[in-house]
């Protein structure tokens, strides 16, 4: 079985969006699995918005979410607060395919079976 990280995605900062994406990547890379659940202002990197993200000298944000996913695939979730998208006025329509809405109450749980826990 292999490890899991959880990572808690609140800053809207594009350094930090990128970051916890990239980061994601190393951990998947190394066969982790890798739980994010994004709220608030992160939650910008999991809506259709995260397409015209760049951060000056990268590749578009969407290029890391795809990477992430493909690299991963049943071994990534991405998660979106529920509270932070009725706060934030995000829709289910607004999220990216392979985002589902959640709770804190499963970040708690998810995180809890954790090796660590990432804030970004």
């Amino acid at each position: 079985m292999s490890d899991q990280y959880s990572f808690f995605m609140i800053s809207g900062d594009l350094e930090k969006l990128y970051m916890g994406f990239i980061t994601a990547i190393g951990y998947v890379s190394a066969g982790s699995k890798v739980y994010m659940f994004f709220t608030m202002d992160a939650l910008k990197g999991v809506t259709k918005e995260s397409e015209k993200l760049v951060l000056q000298n990268a590749k578009p944000l969407k290029y890391y979410i795809d990477n992430l996913l493909e690299l991963g695939e049943s071994e990534v979730e991405l998660a979106a607060c529920e509270f932070g998208m009725k706060v934030k006025g995000i829709y289910e329509s607004d999220l990216l395919p392979n985002v589902k809405i959640s709770g804190v109450s499963e970040f708690a749980f998810k995180s809890s079976d954790s090796k660590a826990v990432l804030v970004f």
